[in-house]
C-alpha cells in the first residue's frame, strides 16, 4: 500500500472502538446523574465549572484515542502554525470545557428561563427577529461549538422560538433515552438525525425554525474547512432553497460569567437555478462562518470528531481532491491522528 493510498484507520465506524469509548462516557454520565444528580443541582455555578473541568481532565488521562485524533486534527487545520507542546495543551483544555458542558447538560433542570436570561448575552439576534416577524420559516445552521445544548434552551424558553432540533441519537441507549428527556423539557421538539426531512419543511412552511449541527463528516458534498475539504451536510442549504427560509449561522459560547450566543447576518439563499452549485456556494459560505467561530474559541469546539474522514476515504477522492493539490501532506496529518504515519 503506498502513502497516498486512503485506508480505513483501525478501530472506526459505528460499531468500533471509538464508538465503544462514547457509550462507556455516556455511561459514565448517566450514572453521574443517577447517583448524584441532587448534589449537581445544587453546586453553584462556580462549583459546578471546577467539577466539569476536573472531569474533562479525567476522560483526557483515559482517551488516549481521542487525544490522538485531536492533536491529528489540530496539525491538520494548523499544521506548523502550533507547536506538538501547544496541540497537546490546546487538547487538555478542549477535553476540560467538554467535560464543563457535560456536568451543564447534566444540570439543564438549574437552567430556567430568568436563570438564562441573566447569564446569557447576544449578539446579532435582531437578523432572526426581523426574518421572523417577515413571517419566514428559519434554518439556524450550528456547530458542536460552546455549548449547542444551552443555545436550544435559549431559543425555545427565552426568545419563545417554536423549534425543532435535529440531534444525533447518542451510543448508549440509557442515555439516549436521557437526553431526549431533558431536551424535550427544555421546550423544543427533537427530531433523530436521518429522521423525516418531510417534517423539516412542514416546519419551515410553518414559519417555525429548525436547528442543525452541520459540523460532523458527512459525504453530501466536499467544501474547504481551514484549507481542507471536508464531508460536509447539504441539508441546511437544501432546505433554504426548497422552502425560502432565511438561514443563519449562529453559536452559543461559553464566558467566564456565563454564555455569549452570536448569530450571523442571513446567508444569500437565493436559487439561481443551479442547485447543487447553490448549496455548493451556502454550505462553503456555512464553512468559513464556522472556522471564523472556530479559530476564535479552539477550545471549544470537538477536536475529538473525525471531521475529514470522507474526505480520504479512496471512494471519495476523486471528489474531495480534484487536483491532488496539497493531498499527501493532508493525508499523512490526518493519518497522524489515527496512530499511523
Amino acid at each position: 500500500m503506498t502513502a497516498g493510498t486512503p485506508v480505513r484507520p483501525r478501530g472506526e465506524g459505528r460499531g468500533g472502538f471509538g464508538a465503544y469509548q462514547t457509550r462507556l462516557w455516556q455511561q459514565i454520565l448517566l450514572n453521574l446523574m443517577r447517583r448524584g444528580g441532587a448534589r449537581l443541582q445544587r453546586l453553584s455555578p462556580p462549583s459546578a465549572r471546577r467539577f466539569g473541568t476536573w472531569l474533562g481532565g479525567v476522560a483526557f488521562r483515559g482517551a488516549g484515542r481521542k487525544r490522538r485524533r485531536a492533536e491529528g486534527n489540530l496539525r491538520l487545520a494548523y499544521g506548523d502554525a502550533l507547536s506538538a507542546r501547544e496541540r497537546a495543551h490546546l487538547v487538555r483544555r478542549v477535553f476540560e470545557h467538554f467535560g464543563r458542558s457535560s456536568v451543564e447538560f447534566l444540570r439543564a433542570p438549574n437552567l430556567t428561563p430568568e436563570v438564562l436570561e441573566q447569564a446569557v448575552t447576544a449578539e446579532g439576534w435582531e437578523h432572526v427577529e426581523a426574518a421572523r416577524a417577515q413571517g419566514r420559516g428559519v434554518v439556524l445552521v450550528t456547530a458542536h461549538l460552546g455549548n449547542w445544548e444551552v443555545l436550544g434552551r435559549w431559543l425555545a424558553s427565552v426568545k419563545q422560538v417554536p423549534l425543532t432540533v435535529v440531534a444525533r441519537e447518542p451510543e448508549n441507549p440509557e442515555f439516549a433515552g436521557y437526553v431526549r428527556t431533558l431536551r424535550e423539557n427544555s421546550g423544543f421538539a427533537v427530531l433523530n438525525k436521518g429522521g423525516s426531512a418531510r417534517e423539516l419543511l412542514r416546519v419551515l412552511k410553518r414559519g417555525e425554525a429548525i436547528c442543525l449541527l452541520a459540523d460532523q463528516n458527512s459525504g453530501d458534498l466536499f467544501v474547504p474547512f481551514f484549507g481542507v475539504p471536508a464531508g460536509t451536510v447539504a441539508g441546511p442549504a437544501s432546505l433554504a432553497l426548497h422552502t425560502g427560509a432565511a438561514l443563519f449561522f449562529l453559536y452559543c459560547v461559553e464566558t467566564e460569567d456565563g454564555f455569549r450566543v452570536v448569530c450571523s447576518p442571513p446567508m444569500d439563499v437565493t436559487a439561481t437555478g443551479d442547485h447543487d452549485a447553490d448549496v455548493r456556494r451556502i454550505m462553503t459560505g456555512v464553512n468559513v462562518a464556522l472556522e471564523s467561530a472556530v479559530r476564535q474559541y479552539p477550545d471549544q469546539w470537538l477536536w475529538l470528531h473525525d471531521r475529514w474522514k470522507s474526505a480520504f476515504e479512496e471512494k471519495n477522492r476523486a471528489e474531495a481532491w480534484p487536483s491532488d493539490a496539497g493531498f499527501e501532506r493532508a493525508y499523512a496529518d490526518w493519518l497522524s491522528g489515527h496512530g499511523r504515519r
